[in-house]
């Protein structure tokens, strides 16, 4: 299936951000909004959107009854990188904690022994 100008709109995102135009939000059809070679409004914008993300599994888990202090620290510390500036430090903590997020069995869960 051949890609239309819209697939090739906006081509140019920040080095590691492909994903934003290749697979944004996991629409099919997705047009990006802005000019091309604009950054990423606040809604494509990935770090943001990963913080969310990490936002939203921690509070699942302290839902179920886990203990999340450690995590709420780290995303604590990557949502005050992210509001002063600091991208790659706000991406690489938001990385980190959703890393430690994966690894985590889900509440309820029982271990596959």
């Amino acid at each position: 299936m051949p890609a239309g100008p819209a697939a090739r709109r906006r081509a140019r995102v920040r080095r590691g951000e492909g994903e934003v135009t290749e697979w944004p939000r996991g629409l099919v059809e997705y047009v990006p909004t802005g000019a091309e070679d604009e950054d990423p409004s606040a809604e494509e914008d990935r770090t943001r959107n990963r913080i969310l993300l990490a936002a939203r599994l921690v509070g699942l888990l302290r839902a179920g009854g886990a203990n999340v202090d450690r995590e709420l620290a780290e995303l604590a510390a990557a949502e005050r990188a992210f509001a002063a500036g600091d991208r790659d430090r706000a991406t690489e903590l938001v990385e980190g904690l959703l890393a430690t997020l994966d690894r985590r069995p889900a509440p309820g869960s029982r271990p596959t022994t």
